[in-house]
């Protein structure tokens, strides 16, 4: 049997104690650090989730409102309750078939006007626009008041049965305006000032005075005539520098 020596036995169980206090530190040590990791992998979801939190030290900087701009919506002008005549063309509610163009005329303003004053090409019912009311000339400046009497022109709409702007459709102008030859094309929506299907041409820089020598009409892309020739004067007064054509759907 070995001698008992009490120095050796207090330097074994010495540093079995050390080995039992230097496991709980790291132990410790080991918690803390996967608290911490938790923590920051918390922190990092909620700023990735919002980054205006108030725990995100830098966060982005706020963007403005948005700029809502107003829609333009063209407003047609309103014309003076003068300006649209007494005596107009008829046009039957159902549309049918007639054998000629008619206007109702007055004997004064049939034998002012002369024989040339219904000229048409063919039966309206073979188109599908006709005049809506009688060419009527009025004062430029009510539409434009810069333009005066330094101006000559036609302006108009075309609408559909129901009324509603019809855009898009060619407008042609042709004839002659004294010695000189008249031929243009436009198309409907150009001239906001007549309504939104609203058309014009330019004839000349001075008001001059014709009769049944110009006429207007619609026609297709392929160049055949939606609507007749609508002859009409021009006027050498400058209160009567803009001749007002307008057309309508008739089937």
């Amino acid at each position: 049997m070995p001698d008992f020596d009490p120095n050796t036995m207090d330097t074994e169980y010495g540093d079995d104690d050390g080995r039992r206090g230097g496991g709980f530190f790291w132990n410790v040590l080991t918690v803390l650090a996967l608290f911490g990791i938790l923590a920051v992998a918390g922190w990092f979801v909620i700023v990735f989730q919002n980054p205006y939190t108030a725990v995100n030290p830098f966060p982005p900087p706020t963007l403005p409102a948005p700029i809502v701009l107003p829609s333009a919506t063209p407003t047609a002008p309103q014309l003076p309750p003068t300006w649209t005549p007494a005596v107009t063309y008829t046009v039957a509610p159902t549309f049918t078939a007639r054998p000629t163009q008619t206007a109702t005329l007055s004997e004064t303003e049939i034998a002012a006007k002369g024989p040339t004053a219904t000229k048409t090409e063919r039966p309206v019912s073979n188109y599908s626009f006709d005049l809506q009311s009688t060419p009527t000339g009025i004062d430029a400046a009510v539409l434009y008041p810069e333009r005066g009497c330094n101006w000559l022109g036609v302006g108009g709409q075309v609408v559909d049965m129901q009324g509603r702007p019809v855009t898009g459709i060619t407008v042609q102008i042709g004839g002659n305006l004294g010695k000189e030859v008249i031929d243009q094309t436009s198309l409907t929506g150009l001239a906001l000032k007549y309504g939104e299907a609203g058309y014009e041409f330019e004839l000349a820089k001075t008001p001059i005075a014709s009769k049944q020598t110009l006429w207007v009409r619609l026609i297709d892309q392929a160049r055949l005539p939606l609507s007749p020739k609508i002859y009409f004067d021009t006027y050498e007064e400058c209160q009567r520098n803009l001749v007002i054509i307008n057309f309508r759907q008739v089937r």
